[in-house]
C-alpha cells in the first residue's frame, strides 16, 4: 500500500491541495522507498507536462516512470491480520480532489468472475453487481440494473460494447484495436486505461471518471466536439432522453427556485483518506460512496444498491446535498445516517412493497 499512498500524494502535490503534513509524509515515505528521490522527480515533471494532444503517448511515459519508482521500492513485509468478528462501520468523511490517478488493479474484490457470453448481454438485477472477462482479456466490473453488450466479432476488428447503466473497465491495450464504450449521450474511446462509466437511462446525468491512462469523449449531441480526459479526471453530462418534465431534466430545485445544469462538466475524482479506489467506483468494493451529490440523485442509487422504491412527497428535500459511505449498514441506518447528514431536514418512513417515503 505504500506504492498506492506515494501515488496519491504525489497528485496532490502536482495539483497544489497537498498539506505540509502530506508533503513531509511524502518525503519520508520516498526516503523509506529505497529511490533516492530523482525517479520521483522525473515522474512529477511528467506528470505535470501532460500533452493533451499525445494522450497515449503521455501514458505510457507515465507508465514508465512508475514502473521504474516501483522497482526499487523496498518489498512491503507480508501481516497476516488476526480474525476479527464482524464489526459495522458508519464513514462520514471529507474527500481531497487529485489530479493524477492511481495504477490500481482490483484483484483483491470478491466477486464471481465469468466470462462473457458474446450470444447474450449481461444483464444484472438490483443489487448484484458482477465482474466478468472479455475475450480481449479486458476486465469489466457491471453495477446492479445495469446490461452490457458487445460488438459482433470483438475484438477482431473492433472492441466495442454498449453499456447501459454502471460498469468499471479496466482494458487490456492493443492500438490496433481501441476499445469503445457508447452510452446514450457519449462515446469513450481508449487504447488501454481505467476507468469508470455511469449511463443509466433515468439520471439526469451520465459521467465518465478516468483513473488512469486517457479517453477520448465525443458527445451524441454534438459529434465534431472531442474532449480528452487526463488521470483522474471525470466528465460529466447532461441527459436529454429523459421522459420527464422539462425542468426536471435540466435543473434541480433550490430554495423555491430551478438551478439549471450544466450540459457538460470537467471535474477531478474523488479519494477518501488513504483509499486507493476512488468514490466514483467504489460500488465495486460493494461500497455505496457518494460525494457533494444531491438526495434525489443519491435515492436513485440507493434504490439499486437496497432493492427498494425511494418517493419524495417534498420536492426541497431533493437537493439536499450530502457525502457519505455505505458498506455493512441496513436500510434503515443508511437512512438515519442521511438524517444526520442532513441536519434533520428531513423524516422517513417504510411503507409496504419496498417503499421509503421521504418528507418533511
Amino acid at each position: 500500500m505504500v506504492a498506492n499512498r506515494i501515488w496519491i500524494l504525489i497528485g496532490k502535490k502536482v495539483s497544489g491541495e497537498a498539506t505540509l503534513q502530506e508533503l513531509e509524509e511524502l518525503q519520508s515515505l520516498i526516503a523509506n522507498s529505497g529511490d533516492s528521490g530523482h525517479t520521483i522527480e522525473e515522474l512529477e515533471h511528467t506528470l505535470l507536462t501532460v500533452n493533451i494532444e499525445s494522450p497515449h503517448k503521455s501514458d505510457d511515459e507515465i507508465d514508465e516512470k512508475w514502473n521504474e519508482f516501483k522497482k526499487k521500492i523496498a518489498p512491503e513485509p507480508v501481516v497476516i491480520p488476526l480474525q476479527r468478528g464482524s464489526k459495522r462501520k458508519f464513514i462520514w468523511l471529507a474527500a481531497a480532489s487529485v489530479l493524477v490517478a492511481l495504477a490500481i488493479t482490483f484483484t483483491l474484490i470478491k466477486t464471481d468472475v465469468f466470462n462473457y457470453n458474446l450470444a447474450n448481454n449481461v444483464v444484472t438485477p438490483t443489487g448484484s453487481p458482477k465482474k466478468m472477462k472479455l475475450p480481449d482479456g479486458s476486465t469489466v466490473w457491471l453495477n446492479a440494473k445495469s446490461t452490457l453488450k458487445l460488438s459482433k466479432n470483438f475484438g477482431v476488428k473492433r472492441r466495442e460494447v454498449t453499456l447501459v447503466g454502471e460498469a468499471y473497465f479496466d482494458v487490456v491495450k492493443d492500438r490496433k484495436h481501441p476499445f469503445v464504450v457508447n452510452t446514450a449521450s457519449m462515446h469513450l474511446k481508449v487504447l488501454g486505461t481505467a476507468f469508470n462509466v455511469r449511463a443509466f437511462a433515468n439520471e439526469r446525468k451520465s459521467e465518465a471518471a478516468l483513473v488512469h491512462g486517457s479517453i477520448e469523449v465525443t458527445l451524441v449531441n454534438n459529434p465534431d466536439r472531442k474532449i480528452i480526459l487526463k488521470p483522474s479526471e471525470k466528465i460529466t453530462v447532461r441527459n436529454s432522453n429523459l421522459q420527464e418534465a422539462p425542468q426536471a431534466a435540466t435543473g434541480v430545485i433550490e430554495k423555491g427556485r430551478t438551478v439549471p445544469i450544466p450540459l457538460i462538466t470537467l471535474s477531478n475524482i474523488h479519494y477518501k483518506d488513504q483509499d486507493p479506489v476512488p468514490v466514483e467506483a467504489q460500488w465495486i468494493e460493494k461500497k455505496l460512496a457518494f460525494e457533494s451529490e444531491t438526495f434525489d440523485d443519491i435515492a436513485m442509487r440507493m434504490e439499486r444498491f437496497y432493492n427498494v422504491s425511494i418517493k419524495f412527497q417534498d420536492e426541497s428535500v431533493k437537493s439536499l446535498v450530502l457525502t457519505g459511505t455505505f458498506k455493512d449498514e441496513t436500510l434503515n441506518d443508511a437512512m438515519i445516517g442521511l438524517q444526520v447528514a442532513g441536519g434533520g431536514q428531513f423524516k422517513f418512513r417504510a411503507e409496504r412493497n419496498n417503499q421509503i417515503i421521504i418528507y418533511k
